[in-house]
């Protein structure tokens, strides 16, 4: 696709996200979350939307260099989400919007030198003030896609070695590829990717996975083995990967690319150690090397190279010291097999294992659509103001499984799954 003009590039990738990505149906709205330096493919996105029928769009801009400022100059301790913006993600959840949100940093170290504190203050504010539309989102009530966008910027970070117009070059080809729109048939090579990884998830669900045991015996800095992780699930955990589907059965892609599968970790049957392999961006603040270890489902100590102060700042957020996810990733991926960090947590948790501090995703467990949060609560589900994402996979990982009837499964060896579990 690298040799299409740009505008034909930006309309076949815009009618990827919304017919196939989105799966928008007709008089629906859609709300699109994007960086001003999106703008080129928000307007092909928004002539694909209505194109489709549409209801209506809106356009939520975002612009980091003005929230560094906000976070800078004004009295967060003292700033409240303000009503009108409340109401109207309620909305959105009323009226049943769907949502593409575009990432791709255009300012990449905008928010570099903002005070952690205040960051996190109002992080927590505004996810406190909206919870009940996140809550909904991340329980599959509304169609919901995130995707990439390149920029100059992000490009430069990815490919440092490449003069500014052959990154950005370079970063398109890259997240069409991963993203299959450079297949003659994009939507086909998205059903062949949710056949695969929707039988890996069949069958760690038909063996009742109830613990993964995490191994990559690549000695770390105290020549120990990198991981030994013990990861026990919640009771009645169901495995998810590939499309989503809404209550009303509207099929759709939450992200492109998509790579895991996952499910949900009870938040106290967690023990042993780990080392991320990519950096992670907790409150958009880089972290990277870390090192976890956990007791009874919760970090009781932890490091990192780059970004220790803002890992203290993140585990204060409630419910931040356990886990509200854990994905399994094939080093087979395209992301991984690039070679590239892409600085993006979209494109690198698609290119590890990961696991996720915070928030469980409803849909991780059987019939969690349609339980109450005390009934989450009693599985084990965690709950928290934040989910981040941080990468442990390498391609010196063995993973197995303790199944419910006391056996083990071997699920990956040296990064990749193995012959059964693609069976």
């Amino acid at each position: 696709m690298s040799a299409l003009a740009p505008d034909l590039r930006l309309a076949r990738y815009a009618d990827l996200l919304i017919r196939t990505g989105v799966n928008l149906q007709p008089r629906q709205g859609l709300l699109i979350r994007a960086e001003l330096g999106h703008a080129p493919l928000v307007r092909a996105a928004i002539a694909s939307a209505y194109r489709a029928g549409a209801g209506y769009v809106h356009v939520e801009w975002v612009d980091q260099p003005s929230t560094a400022a906000m976070l800078t100059h004004a009295n967060i301790d003292e700033m409240e989400f303000p009503p009108f913006e409340i109401a109207r993600f309620q909305h959105l959840v009323d009226n049943g919007w769907a949502r593409l949100s575009l990432v791709g940093d255009e300012f990449p170290k905008a928010l570099a030198e903002v005070d952690p504190n205040a960051l996190r203050t109002w992080t927590i504010k505004r996810s406190r003030a909206i919870k009940f539309y996140t809550e909904a989102m991340m329980a599959n009530r509304m169609q919901w896609c995130v995707a990439g966008v390149p920029t100059p910027a992000w490009a430069q970070q990815v490919f440092p070695d490449k003069p500014a117009d052959e990154a950005f070059e370079a970063l398109w080809d890259a997240i069409l590829t991963m993203v299959r729109a450079d297949q003659p048939d994009p939507a086909a090579a998205w059903d062949d990717l949710n056949r695969r990884v929707k039988g890996a998830a069949a069958y760690l669900q038909a063996n009742q996975v109830t613990t993964l045991h995490f191994v990559d015996q690549a000695p770390g800095p105290d020549g120990k083995p990198a991981t030994d992780l013990y990861v026990g699930l919640v009771d009645g955990a169901r495995w998810v990967g590939g499309a989503s589907q809404t209550p009303a059965g509207v099929w759709f892609q939450p992200n492109m690319p998509s790579e895991e599968v996952f499910t949900m970790p009870h938040n106290r049957r967690t023990r042993g150690y780990v080392r991320t392999s990519r950096p992670s961006f907790p409150m958009q603040r880089e972290v990277d090397d870390a090192w976890f270890r956990f007791e009874d489902g919760e970090i009781v100590e932890f490091k990192a190279r780059v970004g220790e102060d803002v890992l203290s700042q993140f585990f204060t957020i409630d419910g931040a010291k356990r886990l509200g996810e854990v994905a399994l990733v094939d080093a087979g991926s395209p992301i991984f097999q690039s070679g590239r960090v892409f600085y993006e947590i979209l494109f690198d948790e698609n290119a590890a294992c990961h696991i996720a501090f915070g928030e469980a995703y409803p849909e991780c467990v059987q019939g969690g659509g349609n339980l109450s949060r005390e009934e989450l609560a009693a599985l084990g589900a965690n709950f928290s103001d934040t989910h981040v994402d941080f990468m442990i996979g390498t391609a010196t990982m063995n993973i197995d499984g303790l199944c419910a009837d006391g056996r083990s499964v071997a699920i990956m060896r040296n990064g990749r799954f193995t012959d059964a579990v693609l069976a």
